[in-house]
């Protein structure tokens, strides 16, 4: 679960930067994360500055972005599979 909603949470840095996720990732995970409890000591000593983390996920689990104006509506498919939106800008995005 956790390694599941860090890609979630930092999918952004990895897309950009995909090695990253390796050195950091103990970095970044919260810091009640079995993860973090379970690898504390392969944390690298070179990254000085730690950042604050969380203790626990939020509810957040993804932002869908693409609009370029207001969203007005949302619906998912009979199926549960897809999510679809329309917005102020005249789009529909599935």
């Amino acid at each position: 679960r956790d390694a599941h909603r860090f890609a979630l949470s930092y999918r952004w840095v990895i897309e950009q930067a995909p090695l990253q996720a390796y050195a950091s990732a103990l970095v970044f995970a919260l810091a009640g994360s079995l993860i973090k409890a379970c690898f504390k000591a392969e944390e690298p000593d070179w990254i000085r500055t730690k950042p604050v983390v969380e203790a626990d996920w939020n509810a957040c689990l993804q932002t869908l972005e693409g609009h370029g104006n207001s969203v007005c509506s949302v619906a998912f498919s009979p199926d549960g599979q897809r999510l679809a939106s329309d917005s102020d800008d005249v789009t529909v995005k599935i």
